[in-house]
């Protein structure tokens, strides 16, 4: 929008920005412009995003220009992504920037890292605590206190599961942090989308016995795991 300031000097890498629409989680389907941002130390063993782990590698730019590529879209919701968004130094001050703009924000966390103290109302905020099956460590995966803040923000939970064996897993974290179930997602992990057709029907069927949402991989099934959709 004409007249509004850009904090000066504020620089970071981005792995990619696209428009596409949103695969995962409860807004699946709806267009949006996604700004993946650079830098992961989670490393989960399934992730489909390792060329976003490197907080060294992808492109520097400045927010000013950031924010040029992102109003080249015809969209005005934004998913901030990674990596691992919350580790950038580009989060706060893009986020304050999109929602100044009157962006629809939504932002994909791993829930590793708090949210930030001052922050824009209004964020949908997608998190994604990883399981035992991701190959991270507990301690690493499991971040009490973030989990507890992200909860009195009306986060939404989206677990990712590759066997039965791991629904015991989510319940175990769902009564623990008093989860609300109907804002759990569960989803079934594939890069294949023959690998999602074989495990969606006992995946809905879990949604359907727990009283969970469930989360598809459109991106996927529409177009493959590949950059850039």
């Amino acid at each position: 929008m004409p007249g509004l300031s850009v904090p000066q000097g504020i620089r970071g890498r981005i792995a990619e920005t696209f428009y596409s629409i949103q695969g995962e989680g409860v807004t699946a389907g709806r267009p949006a412009i996604f700004v993946r941002l650079q830098g992961c130390s989670v490393g989960c063993g399934w992730c489909d995003t390792k060329y976003s782990w490197d907080a060294a590698a992808g492109r520097e730019i400045d927010l000013a220009s950031l924010l040029e590529e992102v109003a080249g879209f015809p969209c005005r919701r934004v998913v901030i992504t990674g990596g691992e968004p919350l580790e950038s130094p580009l989060f706060s001050p893009l986020a304050g920037a999109l929602a100044g703009r009157g962006y629809v924000l939504e932002v994909e966390t791993s829930g590793t890292v708090e949210p930030p103290v001052e922050e824009p109302g209004g964020i949908q905020w997608n998190v994604s605590v990883k399981l035992a099956g991701s190959g991270v460590a507990e301690e690493r995966r499991v971040n009490a206190p973030a989990i507890r803040a992200f909860l009195a923000r009306d986060a939404w939970w989206k677990f990712v599961v590759g066997e039965p064996g791991e629904l015991d897993e989510v319940l175990r974290l769902a009564q623990r942090f008093a989860l609300p179930r109907e804002r759990v997602l569960l989803q079934p992990e594939g890069l294949r989308a023959e690998d999602l057709a074989a495990r969606t029907p006992w995946v809905v069927e879990a949604c359907k016995t727990h009283g969970f949402g469930f989360s598809p991989r459109l991106h996927v099934l529409i177009w493959g795991a590949r950059r850039g959709v």
